[in-house]
């Protein structure tokens, strides 16, 4: 099960790790819509769609994983028969064998949006390199 953010919190000094706050924003797709995970790397204001992949692979099967795709509505290979199954079963939209991300793609509302501020409020500040000269 996925911690919510004030259980991290607690446990973590006040502050969430990165894999916490993609699962964190992966929980709130709601079924039948998707996000890339660029998408969720633009709305923490961090990381890159790598670090979300890398972080889905560590513990997306805590939350709905076949709502957190590649940008041209893909997944790895290894993933695609299971999450079709779910796709079908929600109304996903579908382009060919993945989905049709222009249709399926989740806006987020603005109680949505304040909650993923809540979450990336709790992520650590990246460490800036400092300039050479």
């Amino acid at each position: 099960m996925v911690q919510s953010a004030a259980e991290g919190q607690q446990e973590n000094g006040g502050r969430l790790d990165y894999d916490e706050a993609v699962l964190e924003v992966a929980a709130l797709i709601p079924p039948g819509k998707v996000l890339s995970y660029g998408d969720i790397a633009e709305l923490l204001g961090s990381g890159g769609p790598r670090q979300v992949g890398r972080a889905m692979s560590r513990s997306g099967s805590a939350v709905c994983w076949w709502r957190v795709l590649r940008a041209d509505g893909s997944l790895p290979a290894d993933l695609q028969t299971g999450a079709e199954v779910h796709w079908v079963a929600e109304g996903t939209p579908r382009r060919g064998s993945g989905v049709h991300m222009k249709a399926a793609r989740w806006e987020p509302g603005e109680p949505e949006h304040r909650r993923i501020d809540e979450v990336a409020a709790l992520l650590p500040i990246p460490k800036r390199r400092t300039p050479l000269i």
